[in-house]
């Protein structure tokens, strides 16, 4: 009996649970898998065996080189009454990889770090243009929030990495955007939110794991195991499970839950108070909780971000605040509360200024897209502006018209320092925030959920009168035994073991076992297969 033919009838066994499991950890497409023949097809392909195989311990390793079927063989699909051969000889094969390892020496500032960063980048994709591309971010958008965090581009790449893999943000329109996902982890406390991100990286292998060097432990245990594809190693350090290779805590379940309040705890307390001063700048002496990180930075500009910070509130990030429901009483009451003193008079004067001219200058949907304001001269201004040159801006006698799209033209414009708003076709302003994004039908894990039930229900292993060619093929090619059931000549139902010979558009011809003679039945009046 074949290996493929083996694993199918395992797979037959499975739970819709079980199937749902193995197709989301497949690293091949699924989407054509019609039956558990390809499915078992797929998961002794090399790739795919690799992968489970550079999973085992170093005794599981040694069991499936010897040739002896264990549990966890069979539980990871790499026997069944015996080892599978492909399995076998890739066992033999393949060697130990090289992990490349990690910049960050990680611990609790890194930490701290991230969750700064992270909040940053959310609010980044709300002001400005960030274009999608294969690795993420563009270097130069990298550059500019990390010139905030006075560090590398390279960790503001992996931070966004994070947020992508935690699905706090999403491509829209040819750029990256924040989800409603992640609006919502701006909304969480430290803990909450630092979870969030760590269940998205939990993919250590099960067991105990003590605190100390880890890439060392991971390496004996399982000396195979491709540590590059490791989300835990990649992302820990800046979670602050890890400091300077070394784990900082023992781990001995499937979950972080039980870690949050250890990690939170090494964090530098947040202080929560700022200093408001006459130059527009906003001063956090201390390190800020996430609660009011995201409230500054929704109506100010940062311009620095460690323990302790600086904003600057404008014109433009008052007029982004207004146009996604705040108000400057909500603004200048976070300002007047934290500092615990009257605003200055120039802050006062910007708050009153910004909310008169909020809305003035509007760019309306349509065919072309048209910016008006009753300032004629700002106008004129924006229409030699040589950095929008790109949206190719003609004058006419109503403003402005672009023929390139309303989210372009609205982040040009606020690249540009113009407090430009966008508007529905009534007039309305409406924000480029996503909070009412078309839900999709079908969500992934249903999606997965439904694929797994559609392998079992296949009946490709009992041969269904719709895969009875595909069920002789496949026994034709293998040179297995199968049982058919179809319609005798005088009427009624017969049976007959047969091993197939050969198979045209309307016969299928083959050796019976029992008489040991050739014998040919009409496809049309077979109504099933079943293999043996």
């Amino acid at each position: 009996m074949s290996s493929t033919l083996s694993l199918a009838k395992l797979l037959q066994q499975k739970s819709v649970a079980d199937l749902e499991l193995l197709l989301a950890g497949l690293r091949s497409n699924t989407a054509n898998l019609s039956d558990l023949f390809d499915m078992a097809k797929l998961l002794l392909s090399r790739r795919e065996l690799e992968r489970r195989i550079r999973g085992l311990s170093h005794t599981d390793l040694r069991s499936l080189r010897d040739g002896r079927v264990s549990e966890p063989l069979v539980r990871e699909l790499l026997a069944a009454d015996e080892i599978f051969p492909e399995a076998r000889e890739l066992a033999n094969q393949i060697e130990p990889i090289g992990y490349p390892g990690v910049e960050s020496p990680g611990g609790s500032l890194a930490c701290y770090e991230t969750l700064l960063s992270i909040t940053e980048i959310l609010f980044a994709l709300e002001q400005h243009w960030f274009e999608t591309t294969k690795s993420g971010i563009k270097a130069r958008d990298a550059k500019y929030i990390a010139e905030k965090l006075h560090g590398p581009a390279k960790q503001i790449q992996l931070h966004f990495q994070l947020a992508l893999l935690a699905g706090l943000v999403m491509e829209h329109r040819n750029r990256w955007a924040m989800s409603p996902a992640g609006r919502q982890w701006l909304e969480l406390d430290r803990e909450a939110a630092w979870l969030t991100l760590a269940r998205r990286i939990w993919d250590l292998p099960p067991g105990r794991w003590a605190p100390g060097p880890l890439l060392e432990t991971l390496q004996t245990k399982f000396p195979l195991l491709d540590m590059a594809n490791l989300n835990f190693l990649r992302f820990g350090p800046d979670l602050g499970l890890i400091e300077a290779g070394n784990l900082q805590f023992e781990i001995s379940s499937d979950s972080p839950d039980a870690l949050a309040t250890k990690v939170i705890e090494r964090l530098p307390r947040p202080e929560d108070r700022l200093i408001v001063q006459s130059d527009l700048s906003i001063i956090c002496p201390g390190p800020m909780s996430p609660k009011l990180h995201g409230a500054l930075d929704s109506f100010a500009d940062s311009e620095e971000l460690g323990l302790a910070s600086r904003f600057r509130i404008s014109a433009l990030s008052m007029s982004h605040f207004l146009e996604t429901g705040g108000s400057v009483a909500e603004a200048a009451n976070t300002l007047s509360r934290h500092s615990n003193k009257e605003l200055p008079q120039p802050v006062q004067y910007l708050l009153s200024d910004a909310e008169r001219k909020f809305g003035q200058l509007k760019i309306v949907p349509g065919r072309p897209n048209l910016i008006t304001s009753p300032d004629a001269i700002l106008l004129t201004q924006i229409a030699n502006e040589r950095s929008l040159a790109h949206l190719g801006l003609q004058k006419t006698g109503a403003g402005l018209t672009t023929n390139a799209g309303v989210e372009l033209c609205y982040f040009s414009l606020r690249a540009a320092s113009y407090a430009a708003v966008m508007t529905d076709e009534s007039g309305a302003v409406v924000s480029p925030r996503l909070e009412q994004l078309p839900s999709r039908v079908v969500t992934d894990d249903q999606e997965l959920a439904l694929r797994a039930q559609a392998l079992l229900d296949s009946e490709a292993l009992s041969g269904s009168q719709g895969d009875v060619r595909r069920v002789l093929q496949f026994a034709l090619k293998n040179r297995l035994t199968v049982t058919i059931s179809f319609e005798a000549q005088g009427g009624g139902q017969e049976k007959v073991r047969l091993i197939p010979l050969g198979i045209t558009d309307s016969r299928v011809r083959g050796r019976e076992t029992e008489r040991e003679a050739e014998r040919t039945l009409p496809l049309s009046r077979i109504s099933s297969v079943a293999l043996d």
